[in-house]
């Protein structure tokens, strides 16, 4: 993130401001009366006025250059918008199982993500009594794919999310629906069900209300890890051939290195 930078020009008795500043002062008390009132010369005004100019235009010009307050940095892809917003290591090594981590490094991913944090996978996993090499094994990968899937909007860059109507349905990358509810103010709740009596444990709290921009893509950060609707038979979305990326928690420079 680009920090604030703060300028401040101490107008010294050697700088052009300082000599205006002085220059302009002596004028006035000239013009206000004294053995020299109304001999100032006007010519020697006008040195003055073009010595503050120059210094007002290159105070502008600098201003310029910086980067805007608050201007955040901009990931390329949505792998490194996950990067950035951290926690979502096991999201990641989800998708590189099951095939969606190449489609994220893309540059020309377009979409909407909802990444659940690694704690909403410690949860999952508690809940289940299964552990994280259960889960990524080859045998369940078809399952893990249909949750991966399930957190990705294809072709849709859902922003800003306050203008997503209440109860609006967001078509997944596994052909099943979310559905964005706001049960208490200010507050948005992602749905796997049409009706949380369906299902009320089946939702997700986005945690960062402010979108994160990966490229072409969206990102938002959840709590809690979707599963798709027992009752729903849709087949999960065809991923490519996976790749290993490393463990939980590798660093930065392993994923990267993938690129």
């Amino acid at each position: 993130m680009a920090g604030s930078i703060h300028i401040r020009a101490n107008a010294t008795a050697s700088s052009p401001v300082a000599n205006a500043a002085g220059t302009t002062g002596n004028a006035r008390l000239l013009r206000r009366g004294g053995s020299g009132a109304g001999r100032f010369p006007t010519a020697l005004a006008l040195p003055a006025a073009a010595a503050v100019g120059t210094a007002l235009l290159l105070v502008l010009l600098v201003a310029n250059s910086l980067p805007a307050r608050g201007q955040a940095y901009l990931p390329a892809t949505m792998i490194d918008a996950m990067e950035s917003a951290m926690f979502l290591n096991k999201f990641m090594d989800a998708a590189d199982v099951t095939g969606y981590y190449d489609r994220f490094l893309d540059e020309d991913f377009a979409g909407t993500v909802f990444a659940p944090v690694d704690l909403g996978f410690d949860a999952l996993l508690q809940k289940t009594n299964a552990t994280w090499e259960d889960l990524t094994s080859p045998e369940l990968n078809e399952t893990l794919s249909s949750i991966v899937g399930l957190h990705v909007i294809p072709s849709q860059r859902v922003f800003p999310l306050s203008s997503v109507k209440e109860g609006s349905e967001l078509t997944t990358a596994g052909g099943g629906k979310l559905y964005v509810r706001r049960d208490v103010p200010g507050i948005t709740h992602i749905y796997a069900v049409p009706r949380p009596e369906d299902d009320p444990l089946n939702f997700a709290t986005v945690l960062q209300y402010q979108e994160i921009r990966g490229g072409k893509a969206i990102l938002y950060v959840v709590d809690k890890v979707l599963l798709p609707p027992a009752k729903t038979n849709s087949a999960p979305a065809a991923a490519p051939a996976p790749r290993r990326r490393g463990g939980a928690g590798g660093s930065p420079a392993q994923r990267k290195s993938r690129a």
